[in-house]
């Protein structure tokens, strides 16, 4: 009986101790088709109600413990910081950096060099610490009617619909990890007696109720994200270079210089990058399976000939398992 109610306390106690998310919160975007009538709140522009909805989802996450919310002034100022604009590399338009352009394939960003750079908000979530980044939609935002005649009596009913969509993104690359959908309706009898017109209060009163509809299902799937990264088995890697101290990157986020010792990364797909300025940026997508040591041969930007055959005879990306068998290395051109 002792272990029964024990095990039932410990059960209690992970719950109601369990860490909350820390998350940024971009802008509410318009999504919307149709406009409801213009007495049920079609003189009122969905860009306006979407512009306020940014608020109406920052009381939603506020009401329970499962979130908490990076200031958006310091989440602005970071993006502010980080978004290098109008600057030329080797003739074209950076977004960021380019030794911040390490995870290819990420559609949000600019194309420099045949990388795609990342987006400025998700270094400033990865500056401030954030667990995710969440976004929101005003998806639908309209009216629907139905009219009916009985026995010469006339009556019409009409129904306002609100409809939001929430992302989380992963702060590391972008990628979506949690969706969430809120739906609203208000139902309203139009007669010759009675005629209803809405204001925007009483819209943003409906677009509270979307969104306090939707948070708890983004809860629910930021936790069994959670769940499944506890999991996950963890790895040791170390990366040295021919030019210590260099920069790392992994997925992204600056981890360090080399000589990187014993840095804990799970076990899976990872994009290693190693940069330093007057050096060209090596980058290398690998499947970790193993504790690994990783040997990178850093090239200049100016080299003499000889330098540069030197260089290019050792040019191999080198990855050495600390644990056999060997992992596997593909190297994205």
């Amino acid at each position: 009986m002792r272990k029964t109610v024990l095990f039932v306390c410990m059960m209690i106690s992970s719950v109601c101790y369990a860490a909350p998310f820390k998350v940024a919160l971009l802008d509410c975007k318009d999504e919307t088709g149709l406009k409801p009538d213009a007495v049920l709140g079609g003189e009122i522009a969905a860009g306006a109600v979407a512009q306020k909805g940014i608020y109406s989802f920052s009381k939603q996450l506020l009401k329970g413990d499962a979130f908490v919310l990076i200031d958006r002034r310091d989440f602005i100022t970071e993006m502010e910081k980080l978004a290098v604009k109008d600057k030329e590399v080797n003739g074209k338009t950076a977004a960021t950096p380019p030794f911040l352009n390490a995870v290819p394939g990420l559609g949000t960003g600019k194309e420099v060099n045949g990388k795609t750079a990342t987006p400025s908000f998700l270094h400033a979530a990865q500056v401030l610490g954030a667990d995710a980044v969440l976004r929101s939609s005003l998806l639908g935002f309209s009216t629907g009617k139905r009219k009916v005649d009985q026995g010469g009596y006339k009556t019409e009913l009409s129904t306002l619909s609100i409809r939001v969509v929430l992302e989380a993104l992963d702060a590391v690359d972008g990628t979506v990890i949690g969706m969430a959908e809120g739906v609203a309706e208000s139902q309203f009898r139009q007669t010759q007696n009675v005629q209803t017109s809405l204001s925007e209060n009483d819209v943003l009163q409906l677009l509270d109720q979307a969104f306090e509809k939707a948070v708890p299902d983004l809860a629910k799937a930021l936790e069994t994200r959670k769940a499944k990264q506890a999991g996950r088995k963890v790895l040791k890697l170390s990366i040295a270079s021919t030019a210590d101290p260099a920069m790392v990157e992994i997925d992204g986020v600056l981890v360090g210089t080399t000589p990187l010792k014993n840095h804990e990364i799970y076990e899976g797909d990872h994009v290693i990058t190693v940069g330093k300025p007057g050096y060209q940026d090596i980058n290398k997508r690998i499947a970790f399976k193993k504790d690994t040591e990783i040997q990178v041969p850093m090239l200049r930007t100016q080299l003499t000939m000889e330098e540069l055959k030197e260089v290019l005879e050792k040019m191999r990306f080198h990855s050495i398992a600390v644990i056999e068998p060997p992992v596997m290395i593909r190297t994205m051109e």
